[in-house]
């Protein structure tokens, strides 16, 4: 046995997994959903509806003869009308990619197998029954984590939250794949954390913090035009309670005047009573591709990730490669130049101080972003990549 697998029916790092794996000699095979490569559907499909759509599908370094495709699940719940809930499609692609990938890997003798949440419970099956190593790249913090931190926020807003984060279907894969996961990587210390709360020993966790992909992201060759009256203030990601939205508003309301606020992302339907409520204090912006996202963060100001719960905080990385000084919570695992550009959870207060002070301090505010620019360098993919393959050469070393 030797070699590495690795399967994902989405996108998240996966691709960067294959990689790191290839670079070291030791990628077996890839199953992906699609990938924007020649002589792949993911190719032809970018063609027609857009390649900027599919620039996180898109990794040329790698080796199209290790890629297998499995395209359909994915495509069918596309073209379903809008109103099926995003959930059941979700977990539908999940459950047949893995599905499919788990037959595949029958026949193969790698030695590893790296999988990823809610998509590798059958994969692992047949993995731990082969004998394979398996690792689980996990995107979320710890489901018990989670829910304590909503249901404090709930409490604290007074906020009856109907549904659990996760559906029960989802819930039972989660646990299973924990349960059969040799090494699980995580994004952050806060997530680590979060599953050493579970009862995970800490030597199962390979912490390996994403990057910021500097092809997309950087500062304006043009430097926009910065209104000297009104701090522009932006929210990227989903519009929602754990994201944080509630308490944001409230600070934006607390700032007074000279903060405009911009919230880009899908609104999820337990905030619309407070976009309501809030509803002169901010512009919403739909979401985007991350193409079209560095003009949101040129014309900005700041970046405020609120998040009561963030595993990572992808576009805290993203503004400040180009150029935007961040605010995020202690609960965001992104990392950040300072440990006092940090705010405490739930607290609009601290959210509001922070504000005031670059509004009225704009020479500081542009300070600031000069030193998100340069400590974002150092997180590269390249850096992603050296982490897990100190892992994979450990995994592929050892006796089974």
């Amino acid at each position: 046995m030797s070699g590495i697998t690795v399967a994902y029916g989405g996108v998240h790092q996966i691709y960067q997994i294959a990689l790191a794996a290839q670079e070291i000699g030791s990628l077996d095979k890839f199953f992906c959903s699609l990938i924007d490569a020649p002589g792949k559907y993911g190719n032809l499909i970018s063609t027609l509806v857009g390649r900027d759509r599919f620039v996180n599908m898109r990794r040329p370094e790698l080796n199209s003869s290790y890629i297998k495709e499995y395209p359909w699940p994915l495509l069918f719940e596309l073209l379903r009308p809008k109103k099926v809930q995003l959930e059941n499609c979700r977990r539908n692609v999940s459950e047949q990619f893995d599905t499919w990938v788990a037959n595949k890997i029958r026949s193969l003798e790698s030695k590893v197998f790296v999988g990823v949440e809610t998509c590798a419970m059958h994969s692992f099956e047949v993995a731990q029954k082969q004998g394979v190593v398996t690792v689980l790249d996990c995107p979320q913090v710890h489901p018990k984590f989670l829910a304590r931190v909503l249901n404090e926020a709930s409490e604290d807003l007074q906020l009856c939250l109907t549904e659990p984060f996760d559906t029960p279907q989802t819930a039972y894969r989660k646990q299973l794949e924990f349960s059969m996961a040799d090494h699980i990587l995580v994004l952050s210390e806060v997530q680590k954390r979060s599953f050493i709360e579970a009862g995970f020993s800490p030597k199962q966790l390979t912490l390996t913090p994403l990057w910021s992909d500097t092809t997309l992201f950087k500062p304006s060759l043009i430097p926009f035009p910065k209104s000297p009256d009104r701090l522009k203030v932006l929210f990227v990601g989903a519009i929602s309670l754990r994201k944080g939205i509630p308490y944001l508003l409230e600070a934006i309301k607390l700032c007074g005047t000279g903060i405009e606020l911009t919230l880009l992302g899908a609104i999820m339907p337990e905030i619309e009573p407070y976009l309501a409520k809030y509803q002169d204090y901010f512009i919403y912006e739909p979401p985007t591709t991350k193409a079209e996202l560095c003009h949101h963060y040129w014309q900005s100001d700041v970046l405020v990730l609120p998040s009561l719960v963030d595993a990572f905080g992808w576009v805290g990385m993203e503004a400040m490669t180009c150029g935007l000084p961040v605010i995020v919570s202690e609960n965001c695992g992104v990392p950040v130049p300072d440990e006092s550009w940090r705010v405490p959870i739930m607290n609009a207060e601290v959210i509001a101080d922070k504000l005031i002070m670059l509004r009225d301090d704009r020479e500081y505010c542009a300070c600031l972003g000069e030193i998100a620019g340069q400590f974002s360098q150092q997180f590269t993919p390249q850096r992603y990549r050296q982490r897990l393959q100190i892992l994979f050469k450990e995994l592929l070393c050892s006796k089974v």
